[in-house]
C-alpha cells in the first residue's frame, strides 16, 4: 500500500462514524454503523461476538468501511478489503475508543456499563481506496 496522504491520516484520526459493509450468506448486503480504530495498517472495529457482522466476517472474509463527513466541503473515505474476526478486544481497548468518540467521562462510563459484554476485534485489511475531498485545489474533484 502506498503512503496516505497526511490530510487523509488526520482525517482517520478525527472520530468519524463509519458505515461497515459486510455480505450476509444468501449474498444480501449488511450495513450497520460503527466506531473504528486505525493504526496504519489496518482497521479495527469492535463488535459483540454474535451479532450479524461478526458472522458475515467470519463466512465470506470481506468488508467494506465508509468513513465520511455531513456537513460540507464533504470528505469520504471507503475502502474495502480482507476481514476477520480476531480475538477478544480488552477493556483498555475498548476504553481507548470509546473515549475518542464519547470524550473521557462519556468513554469511561460507556466501558463500565459494558464490560461484562463479550466484544471480539474485526479486523479490515484494505485493499482498495477510494478517496474524495482531499489535497486538491479548491473547485477540483478527485472522485
Amino acid at each position: 500500500m502506498a503512503a496516505l496522504a497526511p490530510d487523509v491520516e488526520e482525517f482517520l484520526a478525527e472520530p468519524h462514524v463509519a458505515a461497515l459493509s459486510t455480505v450476509r450468506p444468501d449474498g444480501r448486503p449488511h450495513v450497520i454503523p460503527v466506531w473504528y480504530a486505525w493504526d496504519g495498517r489496518e482497521f479495527t472495529v469492535a463488535s459483540h461476538r454474535e451479532l450479524q457482522k461478526v458472522r458475515n466476517v467470519a463466512k465470506k472474509g470481506f468488508a467494506a468501511l465508509s468513513i465520511f463527513t455531513t456537513e460540507f466541503p464533504y470528505k469520504q473515505v471507503t475502502v474495502e478489503g480482507l476481514a476477520k474476526v480476531g480475538g477478544p478486544l480488552d477493556n483498555v481497548w475498548r476504553e481507548r475508543l470509546a473515549v475518542r468518540y464519547l470524550g473521557e467521562a462519556g468513554g469511561r462510563a460507556y466501558v463500565q456499563d459494558t464490560f461484562e459484554h463479550d466484544v471480539v476485534a474485526i479486523n479490515i485489511r484494505p485493499l482498495k481506496w477510494h478517496t474524495e475531498g482531499f489535497g486538491l485545489a479548491e473547485g477540483e474533484d478527485d472522485g
